[in-house]
């Protein structure tokens, strides 16, 4: 089994959550507010959070800012893993149901002849959804959603570039 590793982040504000959201961003994703999985190795996840701790410092050095950072990494067995998947599941639901909700408004834009946003914003849905199937794989999270997602992505497309190609 894959080796995953939780993340577990303390802050007193949120630019400093922001902070470190943004160092972590590619290795993983938050599962609940303050708790982040990855599939990344504990070494890379740490050079991360020393990144984002060293800009912290600078920022509280530059003046006029006070924040906290406390963080700590957790390395999952097989057992702590499926005792989380559940979170894991839910947030991928939330984020498929997002996805619904952005791809039929989408669709229904790229339908009417109000279309001047839509290309540019169908590349963005693209990329959030090819990160959402990877989520979905890397998890091996499969439920009725994630269906509906796959069906609107391959409507989007077909209808993309029935208009745009």
């Amino acid at each position: 089994m894959r080796q995953f590793t939780l993340v577990l982040i303390h802050t007193d504000n949120d630019e400093v959550k922001d902070l470190v959201s943004k160092h972590l961003r590619d290795l993983g994703f938050s599962i609940l507010p303050d708790v982040f999985i990855s599939w990344q190795p504990r070494q890379k996840i740490e050079e991360r959070l020393v990144i984002a701790k060293e800009e912290l410092i600078d920022m509280i050095e530059r003046g006029g800012f006070k924040g906290e950072l406390a963080y700590a990494i957790i390395e999952l067995n097989d057992e702590q893993f499926r005792a989380i998947r559940p979170l894991i599941a839910r947030r991928l639901e939330d984020e498929d149901q997002r996805m619904i909700s952005w791809g039929e408004a989408l669709l229904r834009r790229i339908r009417s002849s109000h279309r001047e946003k839509s290309k540019r914003e169908y590349s963005s849905f693209n990329r959030r959804y090819k990160w959402l199937i990877t989520m979905h794989e890397l998890f091996d999270v499969k439920h009725e959603l994630l269906k509906r997602v796959l069906e609107l992505a391959r409507e989007l497309r077909i209808e993309y570039e029935r208009n745009f190609k």
